[in-house]
C-alpha cells in the first residue's frame, strides 16, 4: 500500500522498488526501511512509496515487479530522449519501451500502482507519462483495439505531456494558486508538444499519436483546452488518454495537494459522463479501475479494519476483504450486510501497520 514518505517508520518493508531521477533503482522490493533509508528518500525528494501490507500477498506482488521495471526503463528512455534534443535515432528506444508495455498488457498484466506516486518531483512529468501510457493501453485493449492501434495509443500517451518540458518547473511545482499568465502557459503545453513533434518527428509518428498529444485536455462538453473542441471532434483515443491522465494525476501526491483516495477519484470520474467525457468511455474506465485497489486498508460498517485482497469486477465497491484481527476473508459481493465505509487515512494506515508489526 502507498504511504507518503512522511508517514514511513523503521521496520516497514518496500512492496515495490523505488526509482530516482534517472530511472535508476534506489531501493529494491523487500528492503526493510531504516531511519537512514527514510532520510535518504527525503533527500531524493521521493513523494511516496509502496510498502508491504499486513497480509501476505507476495505472489501477486511478484507478478507486478516485471511491469514496474519495464515502466521504469521506459521512463529512463523518454527522459534520455528529451535530454538529447529529441533526436529521431534515440526515439527508437522510446518506441521499443512502448512496445514492451503493450506486449506486457497483451500478456494479461494489469497496471496497478504508479511510478508517479513513488518518483521524485523533478521527474514527475516523465513518470506520470509512463503511468498514463500503461493505463491508456489497458483501457484501449478493453475497448477492443488491436496491437497496431494500441501502439499508436501508447506512443501518443507517453508523449502527451511532452510540451510541459517547455514549462518551468517553478510553475509546474508551484504550491500556490497559479496566476492567469502561468495558467495560460500550462494550458499551452498540448500545443507546445504537438508543434515540437510536428517539426521534428512527424515522419515517425501517426496522425493518431499527434492528435492524442494535441487533444488530451479537450473535453466532451467543449470546456477543455487548447481549442475548445467537443463531442466526436476529439476522438476516442485522445479521450482515453485524457481519462488516464486525469485518474493518474488525481491519485498521485503533488507538492501542492494530497492525492485523492482511489475511490473518490473513481466516483468523481463516474459523474463526468457526457460532460467531460463520452459516457461510453466513462463506462469503459469503470471496468478497468478498482475504487478500492488490492492492499487498501478499509474500515467496514462492522467497525472492523480489513485489507482488500481481491476485487469483484462487476461489483467494484464490494471487494473481497480479509479482516486484520481474525484473518477471516469476507466477500462483500456475497455478504451484503457489510459495506466498506471508507479507506483508512495515511495516519490510520501507518498506526495499523505499526500495531501489527509490534504484535507479530
Amino acid at each position: 500500500m502507498k504511504l507518503p514518505v512522511s508517514h514511513l517508520a523503521p521496520g516497514m518493508k518496500l512492496a515495490r522498488p523505488v526509482y530516482g531521477l534517472k530511472g535508476q533503482m534506489l531501493l529494491n522490493r523487500g528492503v526493510e526501511l531504516t531511519t537512514s533509508y527514510i532520510l535518504g528518500l527525503r533527500r531524493h525528494n521521493i513523494l511516496a512509496v509502496t510498502i508491504e501490507g499486513i497480509l501476505d500477498l507476495d505472489e501477486r506482488d511478484a507478478e507486478n515487479i516485471l511491469e514496474v521495471s519495464i515502466r521504469a526503463q521506459a521512463m529512463a528512455s523518454i527522459e534520455t530522449w528529451v535530454q538529447n534534443n529529441k533526436g529521431q535515432k534515440q526515439f527508437s528506444a522510446v518506441s521499443d519501451s512502448v512496445n514492451s508495455i503493450v506486449d506486457e498488457i497483451l500478456s494479461g498484466k494489469i497496471p496497478s500502482g504508479g511510478l508517479a506516486e513513488i518518483s521524485t518531483t523533478d521527474i514527475y512529468t516523465f513518470a506520470h507519462s509512463i503511468d498514463v501510457c500503461a493505463f491508456s493501453v489497458y483501457m484501449g485493449l478493453n475497448y477492443g483495439f488491436k496491437k497496431k492501434s494500441l501502439l499508436n495509443l501508447g506512443i501518443g500517451s507517453i508523449l502527451h505531456d511532452l510540451g510541459k518540458t517547455k514549462v518551468s518547473l517553478e510553475i509546474l511545482n508551484k504550491p500556490d494558486r497559479l496566476t492567469d499568465d502561468e495558467m495560460d502557459e500550462i494550458k499551452n503545453h498540448p500545443v507546445f508538444g504537438y508543434n515540437m513533434l510536428l517539426d521534428d518527428m512527424s515522419d515517425q509518428l501517426s496522425d493518431t499519436s499527434l492528435e492524442i498529444v494535441l487533444n488530451h485536455h479537450e473535453r466532451y462538453n467543449g470546456k477543455g483546452y487548447p481549442r475548445g473542441i467537443k463531442g466526436d471532434e476529439i476522438g476516442d483515443m485522445p479521450a482515453i488518454c485524457a481519462l488516464a491522465d486525469v485518474y493518474s494525476a488525481m491519485t498521485t501526491d503533488r507538492v501542492y495537494r494530497k492525492a485523492f483516495p482511489a475511490n473518490e477519484a473513481y466516483e468523481l470520474i463516474m459523474t463526468s459522463g457526457d460532460l467531460d467525457f463520452k459516457m461510453r468511455l466513462v463506462r469503459l474506465f469503470a471496468t478497468c479501475v478498482c475504487p478500492y485497489p488490492i492492499d487498501t486498508l478499509v474500515l467496514l460498517s462492522t467497525g472492523e479494519v480489513g485489507q482488500v485482497t481481491a476485487t469483484n469486477r462487476n461489483l467494484p465497491f464490494r471487494p473481497v476483504v480479509t479482516m486484520i484481527e481474525s484473518k477471516e476473508k469476507v466477500d462483500l459481493g456475497k455478504e451484503l450486510s457489510v459495506v466498506v465505509k471508507r479507506a483508512l487515512t495515511d495516519d490510520e494506515a501507518k498506526a495499523a501497520l505499526i500495531r501489527y508489526a509490534l504484535g507479530k
